[in-house]
């Protein structure tokens, strides 16, 4: 780059000189020769203009400047590079404030993020005259260069004949956003936009007209549960438009849906709000009962009605949705309670086969037992109606071979080895010779006694029920049912599917799993990271793995040593279910220290033994000792009783273990303990320095109140003495705290604190500068569920910072040691100081993991 090409070059002949007079002084002899005999060297000109790479001009602009170097008069590369490491969005604005040079070079980075945070609901309301940021912010984005143009033309006519700034010519913010996310906030408030609103139709317009302009959009988060028009969709699908190969810079979307029950309590309802669906013609299992490894099992001659197709003007779900975006690396989408949802995530999934790494899904609470959410399984069944051109025109009904996870790799992957038609065809041949001897009444009785489905088949493709050709109406009936569920018209037999997604995140929650999904339709040697939240047959999962992708022992007659071959590339694990099945899965399943995140909670047991503690311990915690980087325990359930949490508190022997240093990557810890182990628990701090957060929800036996700020204050005292650790983040309780370093002359003027996260104030929106942009003091950053969000400080510090206690831990009364102990420490004049925030949830995994959801 120009930085260093420009400083190589200023001193290129200085070191070629001093080396030949130090040679000289030395007496060594520097042979001469004419220059006949040996050319004399001449400087590497050529090689410089090659690293200027087309700016010799400007290299030689600044070398013709009598005067000593100044800011501005730096290469613009070099410019650029400074106002990348400023880190807020306050310092952006000021240099922006300062120079036109700069304003250029900012504005790219004030806009790159525009994130909407709320501010928590027991923040009080300022009596402050607010803005409201998101109306105005979407309209900063969405006015463009007609504004730039009126203002233009206003200033012309005032003054005549006279230049507008030329920061006036172009505003057109929007081209410089690569992350556009709304957040999640109190329900009170995010009410007032929802889609069927004239609140939320107008939000819906504002972001569709901003996300058009966003030609750079590379995330887009939209986690605010109020709906999502159809035309933010098609926003987003237009931004392929702009390029020439129709390839948009997109990569990752974010949706969480809202209620579309017309129900005002949503809780109280547990089916589909829109079409609920119709009582089954015959007797259903009930769930759970017996299952394959494609579901639930249906009877033998279970027939699903065939659904109608309804016209545009009468669904009330928005179309289109996701199936016009274009290919994506990572989607999310969550509290699905529509199945028309779900058919159109399948025809992004397709498309998106090759690119696609994350896949989060979540199903609404309300609709969790709907026919749609559920693993069906009959051969009278589909994964997808591929004729369908759009969700309302689906004829196979709610209940899906496969249920969710079968919809979504429906046109990657057939569950069904062998055509239905093929299966009903062999099952009518079967079925012929007992039929024979049957009379003609009996044959009309048969035919009348059919299904709904059956019925409207018949009528609609006039299929004569003669009694006197009875056994081959009932061949023609028994190959044409199954046409009829899936279209009226036939349809010519495809390929069959047989694709599988190169996923390395895949989250799940509310998911009933369809075993042979999960193990077919997926690489598991891709993935790695696995999140399971309240899922059906999950157990079926961990068998099927550990049978299918069971370690490879060496081969008789290979080498001494040779190592085992392991199948699984599994480095996170989360998931409330807990079972010794899970824990021999970890065992004898994945290598011995890979594993890199385990979060394991117990909150959906609600029988059946408990997992002891000791096995989890030996089978995975001291198996994956040296690998293990985030450690959550947590057998708590909703009710927060005692007894159900002592189950997995740590006993001394664990304590002293994990406190040892035989942990070398353990930076987040989650654990419960009893309050005999916690001072051991302090005193062996110093052999964990690495340990940057810690989360203690649960203490037994403590005597007296209860206080967590206390308890942080008595680790802050244990760093004061070993400042070797690098714990910045405590969560004790329900309370979290965060430990500051503060400069001396910081406390005396009264100054901001040295931490992570600025305070942005009460405001309920931030703008952020870069996602390259990185806080040294985050460990937070190097693993995150999400690549964008946890590497800033911004996005995040609003959030927490509001309604901050800010507590000094050395205060005016300060004994004569704590002074004396603040004086000898040496080259450093810092102080620690604590300060109670909110939960990091976006920058601390094992805070967001306490929640047992996406």
């Amino acid at each position: 780059m120009a930085s260093s090409t420009d400083s190589t070059h200023s001193n290129l002949k200085d070191p070629l000189v001093s080396h030949s007079q130090t040679r000289q002084e030395n007496g060594q002899h520097i042979a001469e020769s004419s220059s006949s005999e040996a050319p004399t060297r001449e400087p590497p000109v050529p090689n410089l203009h090659r690293l200027l790479r087309g700016k010799g001009r400007e290299w030689e602009a600044i070398g013709a400047k009598p005067r000593p170097l100044q800011l501005l008069d730096l290469p613009v590369d070099i410019l650029r590079l400074i106002v990348k490491e400023v880190t807020h969005t306050n310092d952006l604005t000021s240099l922006a404030l300062t120079n036109s040079t700069l304003y250029y070079l900012t504005i790219p980075h004030i806009y790159a993020r525009f994130d909407i945070v709320w501010p928590d609901d027991t923040v009080p309301p300022s009596d402050s005259k607010n803005v409201d940021a998101l109306t105005y912010g979407l309209a900063t984005l969405c006015l463009g260069s007609k504004f730039a143009q009126r203002t233009r033309w206003l200033r012309g006519s005032s003054l005549a004949r006279s230049k507008p700034s030329q920061r006036l010519a172009d505003n057109q913010y929007a081209k410089y956003t690569r992350k556009f996310s709304l957040g999640n906030g109190p329900k009170d408030w995010t009410s007032e936009y929802m889609v069927t609103k004239e609140s939320g139709k107008m939000l819906g317009t504002l972001v569709a007209i901003a996300v058009g302009k966003m030609v750079n959009l590379e995330t887009f988060v939209w986690d605010m549960p109020t709906g999502v028009l159809s035309e933010v969709f098609m926003a987003l699908a237009s931004l392929q438009d702009h390029y020439p190969e129709g390839e948009s810079k997109l990569e990752k979307v974010w949706i969480r849906w809202h209620d579309n029950s017309e129900v005002p309590d949503a809780s109280s309802s547990i089916s589909s709000p829109i079409q609920p669906p119709p009582p089954p013609p015959l007797a259903v299992p009930s769930v759970g009962s017996t299952v394959t490894t494609v579901g639930n099992p249906l009877p033998h001659d279970f027939h699903p009605s065939v659904t109608q197709p309804i016209k545009y003007s009468e669904s009330q779900v928005e179309y289109p949705t996701f199936s016009v975006l274009p290919p994506l690396k990572s989607l999310t989408v969550l509290d699905i309670d529509e199945l028309a949802y779900l058919d159109e995530m399948s025809v992004l999934i397709e498309r998106s086969r090759s690119k696609l790494r994350e896949l989060r899904v979540g199903i609404s609470q309300k609709a969790r037992m709907a026919d749609f959410a559920q693993a069906w399984d009959s051969y009278t069944l589909h994964q997808v109606d591929h004729d369908a051109r759009w969700p309302g025109e689906s004829r196979i009904g709610d209940r899906r071979l496969g249920g969710v996870l079968g919809v979504l790799v429906g046109r990657i992957y057939d569950i069904r080895r062998k055509s239905a038609v093929k299966i009903q065809e062999k099952e009518a041949a079967d079925t012929v010779p007992e039929q024979s001897s049957a009379s003609q009444s009996n044959g009309v009785e048969n035919l009348g006694s059919a299904p709904n489905g059956l019925h409207l088949l018949v009528q609609h493709m006039n299929i004569a029920t003669s009694s006197q050709a009875h056994l081959q109406n009932q061949q023609q009936t028994n190959g044409a049912t199954v046409l009829g569920q899936t279209t009226v018209r036939p349809c010519a037999e495809r390929k069959r599917l047989d694709g599988k997604l190169q996923l390395e995140t895949l989250e799940l929650e509310r998911v009933p799993l369809s075993v042979q999904v999960c193990t077919r339709a997926i690489d598991w040697s891709v993935l790695t990271s696995l999140t399971i939240l309240d899922c059906m047959f999950v157990e079926h999962l961990w068998k099927s793995l550990k049978r299918q992708y069971h370690p490879t022992p060496p081969a008789h007659g290979s080498p001494a040593g040779a190592p085992t071959q392991y199948h699984l590339a599994l480095k996170h694990i989360h998931t409330d279910t807990t079972s010794n099945t899970l824990i021999s899965f970890i065992r004898e399943t994945l290598a011995p220290n890979s594993l890199e995140v385990l979060f394991l909670q117990d909150r959906r047991r609600t029988s059946g033994p408990v997992v002891k503690l000791d096995q989890i311990f030996k089978g995975a915690i001291k198996r994956h000792r040296l690998s293990l980087k985030k450690l959550l325990l947590d057998s708590a359930d909703e009710t927060q009783e005692v007894r159900r949490w002592t189950n997995w508190m740590l006993n001394s022997e664990i304590v002293s273990y994990i406190t040892s240093g035989r942990m070398p990557n353990l930076k987040e810890l989650s654990v419960m303990i009893d309050y005999k182990d916690w001072h051991p628990f302090l005193q062996r701090l110093p052999n964990i320095p690495q340990l940057r957060s810690l989360h203690i929800p649960h203490m037994l036996e403590h005597l007296g109140t209860f206080e967590p700020k206390e308890m942080a204050l008595q680790i802050v005292d244990i760093i004061t003495l070993r400042p070797e650790i690098q714990l910045c983040y405590v969560g004790i309780a329900n309370k979290c705290f965060e430990i500051l370093e503060a400069r001396r002359n910081d406390i005396s003027s009264g100054g901001s604190d040295a931490g992570l996260g600025g305070n942005h104030g009460n405001g309920a929106i931030v703008i952020d500068m870069d996602d390259d942009n990185e806080d040294d003091g985050s460990e937070a950053d190097e693993e995150t569920e999400d690549d964008d969000d946890a590497n800033d400080d911004n996005s995040t510090g609003s959030q927490a910072d509001a309604g901050d206690d800010l507590t000094d831990v050395s205060d005016d009364a300060e004994s004569e040691t704590d002074s004396s102990r603040e004086g000898d420490l040496v080259g450093s004049a810092a102080r620690l100081r604590l300060r109670e925030i909110l939960f990091y949830d976006d920058k601390v995994a094992i805070f967001k993991a306490r929640h047992a959801r996406l």
